[in-house]
């Protein structure tokens, strides 16, 4: 029987925050409610919430353990299903109340959520209704066996419904509007396919009604389709081929793509008769030219494979008189059994030649035609050890034989570091509310960051008898790992502050002896909750980032090493407080660069067995809008970076910290609190950004951590955004870095309401006017596919996704939607090694 409800929105409500509070439940006889062991609701919200925003109060206190699960519907829309358990059997009464804080807009249109409320007692809510859809036969033979669908889609839940040949079949779904997509019915090589289209876009859903929907099918449609397949082509194994397919009676280019040797490009809706002529550019490689001549297809309403193999290509070895032997000088710090590949491209000839990385004088073995080439050298990864590849950009190979190819071979940054997997992994922060563990597991995330102590920021009046928080976020991560079936570690990290630079009045705060002190103090702890933590799974109990924008604030202020501040009696005061009787070394100087010594050595000497790390960000070279400007190098503002660290001594022995944070900035970039400060990143600046990070890891030799990445998507075109879609929390850091095909290379596949986004007057010059000067900037782009593909040889051996406010991994901040647990559920079936 259906429970009625009264709902209210309570006094004081305005457009930011508002409560509505539901009361009188009673059955639609009139008769009383009684719950045996708990009450579930489902409604709708402006907002995203969770459970600590449902507060119920009743005659008797029999309140237990209340949840909320919460999903994305679109255009503003939350669907949220909570339960409230109860501790023993309790029949409500009128009085009784339930009270739900929002944060967003209940006041313009409060009908459409005091209406939205459907409950149960020791049951799930009623909230399902179905949909019927009929469908015609086969439309032809070669799609019979084929089942045809429909896509259905709120918000970000995506459902597919099979439909029945010549029948009507019908599937329960949660109450509410979808958009309805007609999938063309295809054969798996698409040479038969058939329009399915239905007469409704979109059909609203009743709890406990029917909803029908007629489908048809369009005039079938006959394509060809061709299978190119390169063959291992001799001398030719380390080329990308150009590949033409035209009509060879038109002249129309059906496709052109470049190909590796042991590949298969698929072309797909060919016409289904005349004839296709395949033509691959000739390539001019170690003095011999390579021609093509491929017989030309008559094309048919079916598949057909083109193998492109030896028989199809003619080798010519060119007149090498006049050309000079190439010597390579190479210089290694290392002696390792690596071979490095060294590509010169010329206009008329290029050249490819491996050789050992370890230190030696070779030469190139063809001879060399004079001119002009550029040069490539790759990075690689040997035994989890970067290892840099420097040689010149270009080189002018004189005709008298006296040019040199010098390749310069350097060690790097050591990827594998303590308590983090050998691959290349990814975690989130958490605001330790129940569901977090679940959303990790989703996401079989390696990791999980929150901020120690109560404040989040050193709790620098006070000292702490206790943090419950960095034991939370043990706990969590003990219990994420569980979960899982303790096949992959995941590392608490906490992020900890012993002077919190990021209220600004950077030399005040420096000054400051009693805030270090209880600061130095509150880190102790935290640090000897960790030790606590140790067992034989985990000798690394936890990672500890340490104090965000401190490095940047100095570095932005020219604030240099021996610029003063106290340091030895508020770090003394510190270990009194504790009653430690360790000695601080006579190096730790009344300077920053004592501070950031008295910081590693206290890490080090406290908790020798956690990992940890400092943070840099892109403002310490004095702004971050150089991301935008093309004539400033990212290279060179690592360089800057890096120079101020060391000037600092903050990765010197013997206190050497593991790992080195790297912030953008914390927010997801379609929201103010991003580009009303001048954030807004498209593909380009991301590109940089991680440029900026690989600089830093050379220039330090150091592992670095993209640190608070927002992983919020791009919203296409089919997404529903609201007018005013802050609280949508789109954004691009995680189509960028995760890879949105539904965005690929084509802005025009964005949200167009997200397309006309305005930046703000004083950021325009760097910015553009609106998000699509974003993308044009950035074009050409692709975020098909993810970013992350060569983070390894970047330095980055993991990332960690959102922050405080920031979409992650979380339902509970930022985008609640599954998109990124999906993403990151789906790497971890084939992460990337660390070691190779």
């Amino acid at each position: 029987m259906k429970i009625l409800y009264d709902a209210i929105v309570g006094a004081g409500a305005n457009e930011w925050y508002g409560t509505m509070i539901v009361s009188n439940l009673r059955y639609e006889d009139g008769s009383a409610v009684t719950v045996d062991e708990y009450l579930a609701f489902n409604f709708h919200s402006p907002a995203s919430l969770d459970y600590t925003a449902i507060n119920p109060a009743y005659t008797v206190y029999v309140i237990g353990d209340i949840s909320a699960d919460v999903s994305q519907l679109g255009d503003g829309t939350y669907d949220v299903t909570a339960t409230i358990g109860y501790t023993t059997s309790y029949t409500m009464q009128p009085a009784d109340q339930i009270t739900i804080g929002i944060n967003g807009d209940i006041v313009s249109d409060p009908d459409t959520w005091l209406n939205s409320f459907v409950f149960a007692a020791d049951e799930a809510p009623a909230i399902q209704g179905t949909l019927s859809y009929s469908c015609p036969p086969p439309p032809d033979p070669a799609l019979a066996g084929i089942t045809p669908t429909l896509t259905l889609t709120q918000g970000a839940t995506v459902i597919t419904v099979p439909l029945c040949y010549g029948d009507t079949c019908s599937s329960q779904l949660e109450q509410g509007t979808y958009g309805v997509t007609a999938n063309p019915v295809s054969t798996s090589d698409q040479t038969v396919i058939a329009p399915l289209m239905v007469d409704k876009s979109s059909v609203d859903i009743v709890a406990g009604q029917t909803t029908s929907l007629n489908a048809s099918f369009g005039t079938v449609e006959h394509y060809g389709a061709l299978d190119i397949a390169i063959a291992s082509l001799s001398g030719l194994s380390t080329e990308a081929l150009h590949v033409t397919v035209t009509d060879a009676a038109e002249g129309t280019t059906f496709a052109e793509f470049d190909a590796t040797t042991n590949s298969v490009t698929s072309l797909r809706q060919l016409p289904a008769s005349g004839t296709a002529r395949v033509t691959i550019r000739s390539i001019a490689l170690n003095d011999v030219t390579y021609s093509f001549s491929v017989p030309d297809i008559t094309l048919a309403n079916a598949l057909q494979t083109v193998t492109i193999s030896d028989s199809m290509v003619k080798a010519v070895n060119v007149s090498t008189a006049g050309y000079v032997t190439l010597p390579i000088d190479v210089t290694s710090d290392q002696a390792i059994d690596h071979e490095i590949q060294i590509r010169l491209t010329g206009t008329s000839m290029s050249y490819v030649q491996s050789v050992s990385s370890e230190s030696q004088q070779t030469s190139f073995t063809a001879l060399v035609q004079p001119g002009d080439y550029s040069v490539i050298a790759s990075d690689f990864l040997h035994a989890s050890v970067v290892h840099t590849v420097d040689a010149p950009s270009s080189l002018t190979v004189s005709s008298n034989g006296s040019t040199r190819l010098a390749v310069n071979v350097t060690t790097s940054a050591n990827l594998i570091v303590p308590g983090f997997t050998n691959y290349l992994s990814f975690g989130g922060c958490t605001d330790l509310v129940p569901s977090n563990e679940a959303d990790f597991v989703a996401a079989r995330a390696t990791s999980l960051f929150d901020y120690a102590g109560t404040d989040g920021a050193g709790d620098a009046s006070v000292y702490l008898t206790d943090d419950p928080q960095t034991r939370a976020t043990i706990s969590l991560a003990r219990n994420v790992e569980a979960d899982l079936g303790k096949v992959q570690p995941v590392l608490p990290v906490l992020v900890s502050y012993t002077c919190n630079l990021s209220l600004g009045n950077t030399p005040g705060q420096l000054a400051d002896s009693d805030a270090h002190a209880h600061s130095f103090a509150n880190y102790i702890l935290a640090l000897n909750i960790a030790n606590e933590a140790i067992d034989a799974e985990h000798p690394v109990p936890a990672g500890f980032i340490v104090n965000p924008d401190f490095l940047g604030a100095c570095q932005q202020a020219n604030f240099g090493p021996t610029y003063a501040m106290p340091v030895r009696a508020p770090l003394q005061t510190a270990l009194d407080h504790w009653s430690i009787s360790a000695a601080i070394p006579s190096d730790v100087t009344e300077n920053i660069a004592g501070y950031v010594l008295a910081v590693n050595w206290l890490t080090r000497t406290i908790a020798p067995q956690v990992t940890f790390g400092w943070q840099i960000n892109l403002w310490g070279v004095g702004y971050s809008e150089w991301i935008y400007q093309d004539d400033v190098d990212p290279v060179k503002m690592a360089q800057q970076t890096a120079d101020y660290m060391s000037s600092l001594g903050v990765y010197d022995a013997p206190y050497t910290p593991d790992f080195l944070a790297i912030d953008r900035y914390e927010a997801d970039d379609f929201t103010q609190r991003a580009y009303v400060n001048g954030y807004c990143y498209g593909p380009r600046e991301w590109n940089r950004y991680f440029d900026f990070c690989k600089a830093v890891s050379r220039a330090l030799k150091l592992p670095v951590m993209p640190w608070q990445i927002p992983a919020s998507r791009i919203p296409s075109t089919t997404d529903a955004v609201a007018q005013d879609f802050d609280s949508q929390h789109w954004g691009t850091g995680g189509s960028c870095l995760l890879g949105d095909p539904a965005i690929g290379s084509d802005y025009h596949n964005v949200n167009p309401t997200i397309l006309a986004l305005q930046f703000p007057e004083a950021f325009q010059q760097y910015m553009g006017a609106t998000v699509t000067d974003m993308f044009i900037r950035s074009e050409p782009f692709d975020i098909s596919a993810p970013l992350y593909g060569d983070f390894p040889l970047r330095g980055i051996f993991t990332v960690l996704l959102g922050g405080g406010a920031t979409t992650g991994i979380v339902t509970t901040i930022g985008n609640p939607d599954s998109w990124v647990r999906q993403k990151l559920n789906a790497y971890m079936d084939n992460p990337i090694s660390l070691d190779s």
